[in-house]
């Protein structure tokens, strides 16, 4: 006669081998979408990664070495065709710490990273930077065509994707800058945020603030999203007078606060070493906020007054563009057959946000206001209104409107990789 004992016994083995299937079956479904998405984006982001190289290729070489010349260049001197315009702060940042306050606008996050690798592997700044800003960039691709194939459909993510790769400043992607990271922090926020993970959106949102000043408007969207969510159901839940009812809530709240404490953990810092906890705010002594139609007006005026062929006028008009495209897109968010629905507002609000703060804060940290260059902030903050891209994607639908925007883009990104290269365009 079997007993109990044998009989708990024979079915052990079995059990155990069903709970591990379980949980393999649970984490398949978790990663399985994942997945896919990054085999959905990789095509876009090696393409765009290989058109970068055969431009730093040809462009390091035949603009650097004339047709007549025997001298031959080495890997490391076309890399560092990349060492220019505000990578030159954030990697000295990363090897050598804040030397002054004027470095105290560029925070802490990314360029610790860079610090780190670089210590790790012993390998050059400038290549660990831009490895980093190219594989965060690979992330915020995935998390990207994830939220809008959960928003919308396939199509308009795989449209979006392309649009933010090929965008003419996207070349800030693949150089050592900070906005990759920092856009990959602020949409794994929101993805999270539409999934109700609230503490895994109060992380990557603190982390957001501990890239850029814009990524403590998160905490604002946070709460707006909260609200939206679960307003109608603490309103009757105090109409009803059940207190215990909001106990619930009080956990999603205080993840939000993971958000501003990565913004506080960066004031500490400045205050015991600068004696400044806003630091950031003014690093340099060209660098202030200014009223919010200065930068646009300014730019207008250079436009009209300026000879119409000079370097101003020129990089006037590009930067007004895109100051006219960022504002288009976040008006056909709510007008027009573009749209979004209601409960995508939070996407449009954090835009908002960051082009009025963009607006307060035209230019560069710790640089002079330059006559030449009056609103080299928006050349930045565009990448990160994501909802621009967003719309683009689902006006892209229409085949005409998808292939304007390749044939804009293309020879427009092409064009600025040069510049950088050659150390033109900007004046840093």
């Amino acid at each position: 006669m079997q007993t109990h004992h044998e009989s708990s016994s024979s079915l052990a083995p079995t059990d155990a081998p069903s709970g591990l299937a379980e949980i393999q079956q649970e984490w398949r479904q978790i990663l399985t979408p994942w997945w896919k998405a990054t085999l959905a984006i990789l095509p876009t982001f090696l393409i765009t990664r290989l058109l970068f190289l055969l431009l730093t290729y040809f462009g390091g070489v035949l603009f650097t070495i004339t047709g007549s010349s025997s001298f031959a260049l080495t890997f490391k001197s076309v890399l560092y065709g990349w060492y220019h315009w505000d990578t030159t702060r954030y990697l000295t940042i990363a090897t050598q710490g804040y030397l002054s306050q004027d470095y105290t606008g560029f925070f802490p996050l990314y360029p610790t990273i860079v610090h780190t690798l670089s210590a790790l592997t012993h390998q050059d700044v400038l290549l660990v930077g831009m490895l980093i800003s190219n594989l965060a960039f690979l992330g915020a691709l995935v998390v990207f065509f994830r939220l809008m194939e959960r928003e919308f459909d396939r199509a308009t993510a795989t449209r979006g994707v392309l649009y933010l790769s090929i965008f003419p400043t996207a070349l800030l992607f693949f150089a050592a800058y900070d906005v990759s990271l920092l856009l990959f922090c602020l949409l794994f926020c929101f993805y999270a945020l539409r999934q109700n993970a609230w503490w895994l959106a109060g992380l990557f949102g603190g982390l957001a603030a501990l890239t850029h000043p814009t990524g403590i408007f998160l905490f604002i969207v946070f709460l707006y999203e909260f609200s939206r969510q679960h307003v109608p159901s603490l309103q009757q839940a105090w109409r009803e007078r059940r207190i215990q009812a909001f106990t619930p809530f009080l956990s999603p709240l205080l993840a939000a606060l993971c958000i501003p404490l990565g913004l506080l953990i960066y004031m500490y810092t400045l205050s015991r070493k600068f004696q400044d906890a806003l630091a950031f705010l003014h690093p340099g002594e060209g660098t202030h906020a200014s009223t919010p139609w200065t930068a646009p007006l300014t730019t207008i005026q250079h436009i009209f007054k300026d000879p119409f062929y000079s370097f101003t006028t020129t990089h006037s008009l590009f930067e007004l563009s895109l100051f006219v495209f960022v504002c288009a897109m976040l008006v056909l968010c709510f007008v027009g057959p573009a749209k979004l629905d209601k409960n995508q507002w939070a996407f449009p609000l954090f835009g908002l946000l960051v082009l009025i703060y963009s607006l307060f804060y035209p230019y560069l940290p710790a640089t002079l206001i330059s006559q030449f260059d009056p609103f080299p902030s928006i050349q930045y903050t565009t990448l990160i209104i994501f909802s621009a891209f967003i719309i683009l994607a689902r006006l892209g639908k229409a085949a005409w409107f998808h292939q304007t925007v390749l044939l804009l883009s293309l020879p427009m990104l092409a064009f600025l990789v040069l510049q950088l290269l050659k150390g033109y365009w900007a004046l840093s």
